[in-house]
């Protein structure tokens, strides 16, 4: 079987990362598949980079600064797509000489509408995986309390131009009313809400998590890794991961105000250690910082987890974060809210603990339970096992497998 996997680019992000992600399960499990990207920015094997024009990028940056100057209201909610601009690959050798055609996540400047509509009238099988909610709304990539996609997106409370969502929704009823769309989702979560969407509402969907690699991440030593990252082995050490923490939706106040209490009340040596990008709002956490900047590397990344006590994630939606499944396999134990598909991924008093949605007192509470835990519970070993029965390669390739056996026929 050959499969073409399709993504906007093969790194950078927890939805690019999944792709390239399963496009190795999928070799190593004995299947024929290639990523094609638009931007290719790692060196791995089996990914093909599409041929990207200055013209086009300069227009995929003017449509994204359309989108956050002009239509969004409120800048720091989460992303809106229109995806007026894309690449047509629909004649690519790869898609041609494909059996199935597994889109993910393909916004700004990735695919556009039309260029889905090219993939669809190639009468082949096409599945998407969905990272977030923008398949079925007009345009949001998570829509907050608004639940307008169960019809048809008319009054968009995020935009300033309400019509524009509600065209863009038209032109996907347009696209996907006469077709049988094929969807995975991450998360259970994430597809209960793809199927109470109109526009997927009638779509085949199979929720299979992502995967990684197990050896990777792995345990190590947490002495032989904090002498590597300059760290004390005796310090307790929090783990904060997030990209841009001014996003209202990645919970970044309720992380402080957790931190805080944390600070009152452990009497032990705690510290903090945090992933993301460069931000002015690290500086004033309440913990002593130290600071890993953007963290590009895996290798690096996966020691960064083994030198942690605790990783936590205060996310207010989510799907199913690949920083989880990165902790748990490296074996550290998770704090999260249940949310979203992190209430599918962190079980308390077993490999973390799942504190109550926005409640910040809650999450501080399962951070000092894991940090004073007299190791009645093996949460380390917990953890490990857990991320090895759900996100292992061998087991998410061949849920894969069946899945396109299974619209093949």
């Amino acid at each position: 079987m050959k499969v073409v996997v399709i993504s906007k680019t093969d790194g950078g992000g927890g939805a690019a990362i999944a792709a390239r992600r399963l496009n190795d399960a999928l070799n190593a499990g004995g299947i024929d598949a290639t990523l094609l990207v638009v931007d290719k920015v790692t060196s791995f094997a089996k990914v093909e980079q599409l041929k990207n024009s200055f013209f086009l990028k300069a227009r995929t940056y003017l449509e994204y600064l359309f989108q956050r100057r002009v239509l969004l209201k409120d800048k720091t909610v989460s992303m809106f797509s229109t995806n007026k601009v894309g690449v047509d690959v629909s004649s690519h050798p790869l898609v041609l000489a494909a059996d199935v055609i597994h889109i993910h996540w393909i916004n700004f400047g990735g695919l556009s509408l039309n260029d889905i509509q090219k993939l669809y009238a190639l009468k082949k099988p096409i599945v998407w995986t969905l990272h977030d909610m923008w398949l079925f709304t007009g345009g949001c990539h998570y829509s907050g309390t608004c639940e307008q996609y169960a019809l048809e997106c008319a009054h968009c409370p995020m935009l300033h131009f309400e019509g524009a969502a509600h065209a863009m929704w038209l032109k996907k009823k347009e696209i996907f009313s006469s077709q049988k769309l094929n969807i995975i989702t991450p998360s259970k979560w994430l597809g209960d809400v793809c199927s109470s969407a109109s526009l997927t509402k009638n779509a085949e969907v199979k929720s299979i998590a992502n995967t990684l690699d197990s050896v990777l991440f792995s345990p190590i030593s947490k002495s032989q890794v904090c002498e590597k990252l300059g760290l004390d082995p005796e310090v307790k050490y929090l783990l904060f991961s997030a990209a841009n923490p001014n996003d209202v939706r990645k919970g970044f106040a309720y992380f402080v105000e957790a931190i805080e209490i944390v600070k009152a009340q452990y009497k032990g040596a705690v510290e903090l250690i945090v992933m993301g990008k460069e931000q002015k709002e690290f500086e004033t956490l309440p913990l002593k910082l130290n600071y890993m900047g953007f963290v590009k590397s895996e290798i690096d990344a996966a020691m960064i987890y083994n030198a942690a006590s605790v990783f936590v994630i205060p996310s207010l939606e989510d799907n199913l974060p690949n920083t989880i499944v990165e902790a748990l396999s490296c074996g550290t134990p998770s704090v999260g809210f249940a949310i979203g598909g992190i209430k599918e991924m962190i079980v308390s008093a077993e490999n973390g603990y799942l504190a109550e949605a926005r409640n910040a007192k809650d999450l501080a509470k399962g951070i000092i339970e894991i940090l004073e835990n007299p190791q009645s519970i093996s949460y380390n070993d917990n953890a490990r096992r857990f991320a090895l029965e759900n996100y292992g390669n061998t087991i998410i390739a061949e849920k894969h497998l069946a899945f396109y056996k299974n619209i093949c026929q």
